[in-house]
């Protein structure tokens, strides 16, 4: 009888010590990944979520704009996280060799602006940019070079959203690039036509809020 006992306590103390070493080797390690996946899922949600709202954004400027698409034809361009571009060639902007907005282009402008007023937190980097053709006999001496051309027409576009469209220029910055950023090959007409571009670059702290979040 006492062999017995001996025995049955002998194996209780033995269940014992395999229940604490499965706990410590086998369970808890599997809970903390598993509430690890938890975490990691949260957060993953989380990350989803904001940029279904930032495409949400995206989607509402694409859509506002989109309105103009019958009576003007423009390309726009949506691109980057940290922000969207909006490319507008220039043919729906200026007269051809010309710096001064004309009436398409101002009421191209102008449906842009509705979306630009809406989106209090951006800041808009107005580049202008050209192909490589050089600048016609006629206006060489007004317009030394295409350098030249690209800062007149990104400085009018930004007069416009500033004075007539009551853009804040606080939010608004100039860059001319010339002929020296193609998106397209200038050896054809219609990739000259491409060339010739204001672009609008709209920096939202949202936007960068997101990518900060991911790489930290």
């Amino acid at each position: 009888m006492r062999v017995l006992a001996v025995l049955l306590l002998v194996v209780i103390i033995a269940m014992s010590i395999y229940g604490v070493y499965y706990y410590y080797q086998k369970y808890k390690p599997a809970l903390d990944k598993y509430q690890e996946l938890v975490n990691e899922n949260k957060t993953l949600a989380e990350y989803i979520s904001k940029l279904r709202t930032e495409q949400m954004k995206k989607d509402s400027v694409l859509s506002i704009l989109a309105t103009s698409q019958a009576e003007i034809d423009t390309q726009y361009i949506f691109d980057n996280i940290s922000g969207a571009r909006i490319t507008l060639e220039t043919e729906n902007l200026f007269e051809p060799g010309g710096y001064l907005l004309n009436k398409k282009g101002r009421g191209l402008l102008k449906k842009t602006a509705e979306v630009l007023l809406k989106m209090s937190d951006v800041e808009i980097v107005i580049e202008g940019h050209t192909d490589n053709q050089k600048i016609g006999p006629s206006i060489v001496k007004q317009i030394p070079s295409n350098w030249e051309l690209s800062a007149l027409r990104a400085i009018n576009v930004m007069k416009y959203l500033r004075d007539s469209l009551n853009i804040e220029e606080k939010r608004m910055y100039v860059a001319a690039y010339g002929e020296t950023r193609p998106i397209a090959d200038n050896s054809t007409e219609e990739g000259r036509k491409k060339n010739r571009r204001i672009e609008l670059f709209l920096k939202s702290s949202s936007f960068n809020k997101i990518i900060e979040d991911t790489l930290h």
